[in-house]
Formats: C-alpha cells, structure tokens, sequence
C-alpha cells in the first residue's frame, strides 16, 4: 500500500484495506456525495469489518475465503442514502435501498471504466446489494452469507465499539486507534438529524422501521418539533391498524374470524 493511501495501514490493530482502484473510486465518490462525518464513519465501518473478519466464527464455516474487497466496498458506501444533495434519493425507498442502488449503479458505471480491474460477477453484486441493503436490520443481516454478516458487525461496531458481541471481538486500544484515525466529527448529533431528516423528507419510508423511531423521540428536526403528529401518523400505518383488518375481508362467505 502507497504512503498516501486514504486507507493508510493501522499498526496497532494490522489492519491493511485493499488499496484498488475501485475501493478509491467509491471512497471519493461517498466523499463526493455524504458529509465529511459521514464518509469517517462509512471508513471506520470499514476498518472494523476488515478487524471483525478474523475473529468471528461462523456456526457454518466454509473453505471460501472472504471477499474482502465486497465487504469494503459496501461498507464504504452503506450510507450513500444519506446524501446531502436529496435530489438523487427516491421518494418511497429506504434510505437502505437507496444506498445499496446508488452503490450497484455506481459499480455497473466502474466495470465499464475500470473493465480490467472490475471482475464482479452478478453473485458479487447481489451479495453487494445485500450487505447495503440489510445493513441496519440484524435479523436478517446476521443469517446471510458471511460478507453480509462481516459487513453489518462491521457497522455496527462503530457504534458499539469494544462493547460489541458477546466476546472479545475489539479491544479498546483498537477501537481508539480506527477513532483517532478517522475521528467522528459530532457523528451522533448528526446522525439523529439525519435520522429525523428522513422522517421529514419521506415519511412512508420510515413508519415500518427503525428510522421512525427518531421521529417519535426527537420530532422531524432533531428538536421535538413535531414529534406527536408524526406519532399519530406512525401508528396509523402499523400492522395491526392496517393488515389485521384486511384479514377475511374479501371471503366469500363474509364471515370474519
């Protein structure tokens, strides 16, 4: 690796990044289209992926080694939903779903340019797809393939830190080495904006998930503003006020349960 890699080689944990001319294409482009609080943590994320990749044990271990470069990849560009520029996310996806079809487009467009040094399969690119798409939701994230998995704890861990698993998977002196490295820039005050931002902005994307939650709790500016309508709105668009109804209601017999 180059000595002015932007992905510079960590002693304290050995953590060494691929140093390709895809991974340092995505990185500027999430710096081109995120916050520079959002692209460290998006690096961070990373770094800790490439750190938990030794250390977790899958329950089904396979002779395949780990796509290293898939796993830095989606973690580079996991968050590209949150773009500062709104015209190029959707109006009714998940800003998950945004990320991860930002980062397939992203990828289509660099297998062209970089024909020689893109081998990605449709496999890869799915399992790609995936890693971005699931990333905030472990309850699928963590029964996918191992790159889906590496890539979610990796995430995670940027907010857990040392304090993520059940084992010791981080040590502390790591955790503030990647930190010092790419420093978090007020990363919790602005992901709350962001997270309320987006219960502004659309809504419908966040009433069925974890985003809306923010709403709830700090309103659609970070500052309670709201709060209460939003509350309403979410719940009347929860399961029970809206599929449980609809059970039985076209039967023939017209007889509910």
């Amino acid at each position: 690796m180059s000595s002015d890699s932007p992905l510079p080689l960590l002693p304290e944990s050995g953590i060494q990044l691929p140093d390709t001319p895809l991974i340092r294409g995505a990185l500027d482009y999430a710096r081109k289209y995120t916050s520079l609080t959002t692209v460290n943590h998006c690096i961070r994320s990373a770094y800790f992926a490439a750190l938990l990749s030794r250390r977790i044990k899958f329950p089904h271990p396979t002779s395949e080694p780990l796509d290293v470069e898939l796993i830095v990849f989606s973690t580079l560009m996991h968050d590209l939903g949150w773009a500062t520029d709104k015209t190029l996310l959707s109006k009714d996806k998940r800003f998950e779903v945004d990320g991860a079809n930002m980062a397939r487009d992203y990828l289509s467009a660099a297998k062209l340019s970089l024909s020689d040094s893109v081998d990605w399969d449709k496999h890869r690119i799915q399992l790609m797809w995936d890693a971005i798409a699931l990333h905030a939701t472990p309850s699928f994230a963590l029964h996918k393939e191992p790159e889906v998995v590496v890539a979610h704890m990796g995430i995670m861990a940027d907010f857990w830190g040392p304090d993520i698993g059940t084992g010791d998977l981080i040590t502390v002196d790591e955790n503030r080495e990647i930190v010092d490295a790419f420093p978090r820039l007020g990363f919790k005050d602005q992901f709350i904006e962001i997270m309320c931002g987006l219960c502004a902005l659309k809504p419908e994307t966040t009433y069925d998930n974890f985003v809306g939650d923010y709403g709830v709790q700090f309103g659609l500016d970070g500052k309670g503003t709201g709060k209460e309508e939003f509350a309403e709105k979410r719940l009347a668009k929860s399961s029970p006020r809206i599929f449980s109804p609809a059970i039985g209601v076209h039967d023939k017999d017209g007889v509910s349960d």
